[in-house]
Order: structure tokens, then sequence, then C-alpha cells
């Protein structure tokens, strides 16, 4: 389970444009940290990422791209649609052709959908090296051919590009807030000591450990190394600790983003592919070795590191409910004013304990939670509280205590969901606090319950 940020980086999008996509329904987190409000996404999440960027980029709109990822959209449907672009395209001249290029990869790679590269992922150390580098702001990660561009023309232009097969290296750093764009720097080795603005002289530090592999199939296709590699690190037990770098180890005077007359010239191979645009890609990501949390150490010496499944049916719950970022812990603050009110609630059934009941609140508004109880008849509300129904649910059920409860989620949604043979369920998640749960009580015992499908 990956933050935001971190999908974003993955996926090679921006991460205003995941939540433009959860805003409109197309892709939403897999899980929301009612904690910090943190959005975390799944790898599973990213062949339907793949796909809304594919057709996009095939001059479909949103609204078509909703509709080709409807669960019950056939896939003679999809094809037919695609092909119906296909033909547009070929009516089309000049400038379309690159599309049409695009168009009919696509639909060969549709047919090998969720296959990945055979990748060699090699754990090794980058010693530190002396970098010219130019750094700004990109909005989008195939834009970094333009601060490539301009790298090479203030070589050209200070005499110092002798050497045209030294690597070009391009660092993706994080952006504050991740709203303004992607931060990068593209940089070439040198001995020079200083640089004139806006190129800058420094070391680039070493890494002790970069988990690293080699991309022969050109930019186009570079996202299939990054989600080979993120499979590698997250079954590894590692995650990533820095920036992530791209060294440029063939052709490095053709960047993604460069200006088409400089591509125009590239001799194409049989296949139609301009083989001098296909750069040999040295991808590096910084790891570390991802702590052990204090819950999973507690679960390995009860022996219970296994949730249990378990089916439970539609029930009705009737509580107080807080919606928000959860700040100042209101969440817990309102559990005290429930607590003494549930005498209130009519037709209360305590056969399974008290909820805690989950649901995600749109982008950067927090959770929508209910403190209840489930009714078997709803009557007379009390004031102040609402009525909730939960659907019928198949859930991952983990046991933990309320000092563990964060760890805990933590644990079912970044570690074992992903490598579980299950998906995150539609329905809300709960705690349940049952009659071996006392607050005054560190070490006893509630527990999550996770929706899976």
């Amino acid at each position: 389970m990956l933050k935001i940020g971190d999908f974003a980086k993955l996926a090679r999008v921006s991460v205003k444009t995941l939540r433009h996509y959860g805003k409109l329904g197309l892709l939403k987190p897999a899980w929301v940290d009612r904690f910090t409000g943190y959005r975390y996404y799944a790898l599973q999440q990213l062949p339907r990422l793949n796909r809304i960027l594919a057709l996009k980029d095939l001059g479909f709109s949103l609204q078509e791209v909703r509709l080709l990822l409807r669960d019950d959209g056939a896939a003679a449907e999809i094809r037919g649609m695609l092909r119906l672009k296909q033909a547009e395209l070929e009516r089309l001249v000049g400038s379309e052709q690159a599309r049409l290029e695009r168009v009919e990869a696509r639909l060969r790679r549709i047919e090998q959908e969720g296959q990945m590269p055979d990748y060699e992922v090699v754990l090794k150390s980058v010693p530190p090296r002396r970098v010219l580098g130019i750094r700004g702001v990109i909005p989008g990660y195939p834009e970094v051919g333009r601060l490539f561009d301009k790298l090479e023309k203030y070589l050209e232009h200070h005499g110092l590009a002798t050497d045209a097969l030294a690597p070009r290296i391009a660092v993706y750093y994080e952006t504050q807030g991740g709203e303004q764009g992607i931060d990068a720097e593209v940089a070439v080795p040198v001995a020079a000591a200083r640089a004139k603005p806006p190129a800058v002289v420094h070391e680039l530090p070493g890494v002790k450990a970069m988990a690293c592999l080699v991309h022969p199939g050109g930019y186009d296709s570079l996202g299939d190394a990054y989600s080979a590699a993120m499979v590698w690190i997250e079954g590894n037990g590692y995650r990533v600790a820095g920036p992530i770098r791209e060294v440029y180890l063939h052709e490095p005077h053709v960047w993604p983003s460069a200006a088409p007359c400089r591509r125009q010239d590239v001799p194409q191979s049989r296949g139609g592919t301009r083989d001098a645009a296909r750069p040999i890609i040295d991808v590096q990501f910084p790891v570390e070795r991802k702590p052990v949390s204090t819950y999973v150490l507690l679960r390995k010496e009860e022996g219970e590191m296994q949730p249990k499944i378990v089916h439970k049916p539609e029930f009705t719950a009737v509580g107080m409910e807080y919606l928000g970022k959860n700040e100042k812990e209101e969440i817990k603050q309102m559990w005290q004013v429930f607590v003494p009110r549930i005498r209130e609630i009519k037709h209360a059934n305590f056969t399974w304990g008290t909820y805690g009941i989950c649901r995600d609140l749109p982008e950067g508004e927090g959770v929508n939670y209910l403190a209840g109880v489930e009714v078997d008849k709803v009557e007379d509300v009390p004031e102040g509280m609402v009525v909730w129904t939960v659907p019928e649910q198949t859930y991952a059920v983990f046991t933990c205590t309320l000092p563990t409860l964060h760890d805990a989620y933590r644990h079912a949604f970044e570690t074992w969901l992903p490598q579980s043979e299950h998906k995150r369920g539609d329905g809300p998640d709960f705690e349940l606090y049952t009659e071996e749960f006392d607050p005054d009580v560190a070490d006893s015992k509630m527990y999550i319950y996770v929706p899976i499908k």
C-alpha cells in the first residue's frame, strides 16, 4: 500500500491528477488513514490507472473513459470504440500520425494486459558523484525532456559538451503538497567546480542501498519498469527512501517531449519505431528496510499473524456521527459523549458489541465515522443520532488493542491486503468493541473488520 505521493511517482502522474480522478470516481484511494488523513493506493490499482491514462492518451474524454471502465462493459464494446478511434485517426495526416501509432500499440497491448515484463532487480550501493544540474518544476514526467534540452544548450554554450556519451541523469524530488507539479533535476557528471545560473555544480549523494533495473524499451514504456521495481521492493520488505533516479546509458541526446524536428530525422526500424529514440535507462530506487511495527511483533508472539475471514449479513446501526479530519481527536471525544447515551437507543442488539464504522469522504475532507450499536428495529432515534445501514460483506478480521489500532490498520492495508489474494471491498471498514474490551486496560482486545472481495 502506497501513499498518494509514492503511488503518483510509480504511475508517473501528478498528485493533482490522482486527486482529480478520485473526485470523479474513476480511481478512488484504496484506504484513507482516519488518523492522518493520508490517502493510500494499492499496487493492484495500477492496471486500472494505466487503462485510464491509455484511453485518455488515445483522445477519449473522461466521460468516455468512465463508460469504457464500467464493470458491465463488454470486451467487444471496448474494442469497438477503440477501432472507431483508430479509423478516425487513419483519416488524419501529418501531426496525427504519431497518435495513430500509439493507438495501434495500445490495441496490441490490450491482449497482454496484466503481464509484467521480466526485469532483474539488483540491490547495490551507488557512490557520490559530482554533477552539473539544472532543476525546475515540470507539469508532468514526460516534460523532463524540456529540462534536458535546457541542459544540453547550457553545455554547448559554455563549451562543456565534450563527452556526448557521458550518462545523463534525471532525479525526481519531493514536491511540497504535490499541487504545483514535479520537482525534477537533470544532470551530467562533470569535473568543474562551479557553474552559472541556472546550472549548479553539486555532489549527488551516494546511496547505500539502491534497487536498480535496466530498462531497454524506451521512454514510452518506462512505467512497466517502475511497476516491476515497486513489486520487487514491496515483496522484499523494503520501502522507497529518497529521490528516484533515471540514468540514461544510451542515446542521451534524444529525450521525451523533444521538439518534433529533432525526431523527424531519426530513421525508423522495420516495425516503425524510432530505434535511436529508445535509450537504455537504469532506473534507480533508494531503499531501506521497512520497520517492524509493535503490532506485528505482538501478533507474532501470540501466533496470530493471519486474520480470520468472516461473512456478516447486512445490519443497521444507530449512533453519533462525525465528519472531518479528526485533527483534535474529535472521534475520541464523541465516544466519551456517546457511551453514556447508549441506553437511549431502542431495540439495541449487543450480540456483536459496539461499532466504530468508517466511510471515506471525498479527497481532503477526512472521514465519515459512526460510533454506534446494532439495532433490530429503527424506532424513535435519539436526538443528535443517525441511522446507518452497512451492506452484507465478507471481512478480514484483525485482532488488536487500542494502543496498536493505528498499526493494525496500517498492517492490514499496507502489508496483508497487497500480499493476499483479496482486494478491498466496497463497504465501510469498522472497529468492533466486544465484552473483551475495556478502555481502561491497555492490552484488552478489540477487532478491526476490513471489507474484502
